[in-house]
């Protein structure tokens, strides 16, 4: 028997009404090109009994399938089912018959052929298009890609229709959130060779819909780690400025408890105030802005952040110094724009102190006064 050349998988919950009409017309399609293949269908135990479905099936036709009781997700499902393969090529699509089974040779031969190591299908080129979609999902889906635009160049970041070389998936850490397995594959298989072929995406003929609030809050945290990866200095900076944010309010509350309290003086209250805030971010980043952070000495990792800020304290003065003698920005509201350009200095010094030493473990995790190499 001829190899197996792609393996299409469908991940399932509650589809036993649409697998025996779309398994069939898988292989038909499959076979008419000339093209050896098999359907792996993934189901998350569903109380419809798709997977006694798909087994019955498998009696017919090329076709294999994994009942799965202790976990759940349509990405995870996904990435079960390529792990079940060993076909070149693996495809993923979606099981309720709104992806064109008719797209599968050429996806799939784009690969074979060498010409991309991930075909995708789009709505959004030249050909391609939507049918009896409610235009409220439309919008949705338009959101949804709108969200993930900054990710990738696909026309149609959010399609769940993907073939892809199965040997790049090997090399990739995968950690995905929800449904949207094309877009962590596409984003994190950089820089593999991506095309996009035209698709009529169809509403589905049977079944019911999986959308929900808790899919479309998978959905946006997916996008979060996904910039988070792709974009890490940003997202890292987002996350300090967070921090600085929340310090101010810190430092405003305990000057004012203390002045009101106990009615200190108000340059030892500024100086408590200042303490305990750059305590309190210095906890956060290590933590939550800079997670690599944590590997560093604490102690010495807290008086290099420290100075840090000190150093961008001196910068803000002196920046606001200059601008006064030298520009004359102190009239009127002039003060605000000093102090503004003051606090921009800052905080860029700021960073990078925090990013580039206080939190950075090959730059303070040595015992010997010898730093360690990358």
């Amino acid at each position: 028997m001829p190899p197996i050349e792609l393996s299409v998988v469908l991940p399932t919950y509650n589809e036993a009404s649409s697998l025996p009409a779309l398994i069939p017309q898988i292989c038909a399609v499959l076979d008419k090109a000339g093209l050896k293949g098999e359907v792996i269908v993934v189901d998350d135990n569903s109380p419809d009994g798709t997977a006694e479905v798909a087994a019955e099936l498998a009696q017919t036709y090329p076709v294999r399938y994994l009942k799965r009781t202790s976990e759940r997700g349509l990405s995870t499902a996904v990435l079960a089912g390529f792990q079940m393969s060993e076909a070149p090529v693996c495809v993923v699509m979606d099981a309720d018959g709104s992806h064109p089974v008719s797209a599968l040779p050429q996806m799939v031969r784009t690969i074979i052929e060498d010409k991309a190591d991930i075909v995708v299908g789009s709505r959004h080129v030249a050909g391609g298009g939507i049918r009896n979609w409610p235009l409220f999902s439309q919008f949705k889906s338009w959101l949804a890609a709108t969200i993930a635009r900054g990710l990738s160049n696909l026309s149609d970041p959010t399609s769940g229709f993907m073939a892809v070389r199965r040997s790049i998936l090997s090399g990739l850490t995968l950690d995905p959130v929800g449904w949207k397995i094309v877009l962590e594959i596409a984003v994190k298989a950089a820089p593999a060779r991506i095309a996009e072929v035209p698709i009529i995406f169809s509403d589905r003929e049977r079944g019911t819909s999986k959308q929900s609030l808790r899919v479309t809050l998978q959905y946006l945290k997916h996008c979060y780690r996904l910039y988070t990866y792709r974009y890490p200095g940003v997202a890292e900076f987002i996350k300090f400025c967070l921090v600085g944010f929340l310090g101010v309010l810190v430092d405003l509350g305990m000057v004012a408890a203390l002045k009101q309290s106990l009615g200190l003086d108000t340059r030892f209250c500024a100086v408590a105030g200042f303490t305990v805030a750059v305590t309190t971010n210095y906890t956060l980043n290590r933590y939550w802005s800079f997670p690599q952070g944590r590997k560093t000495p604490m102690m010495r990792s807290y008086l290099v952040y420290v100075a840090a800020n000190l150093l961008g304290l001196g910068l803000r003065l002196v920046t606001i110094d200059l601008l006064i003698r030298y520009a004359g920005i102190d009239l009127g509201y002039g003060y605000l724009l000093t102090n503004f350009a003051g606090i921009a200095v800052a905080t860029a010094t700021n960073f990078a102190g925090a990013r580039y030493f206080a939190f950075d473990p090959r730059r303070l995790a040595f015992n010997t006064g010898v730093r360690t190499r990358k």
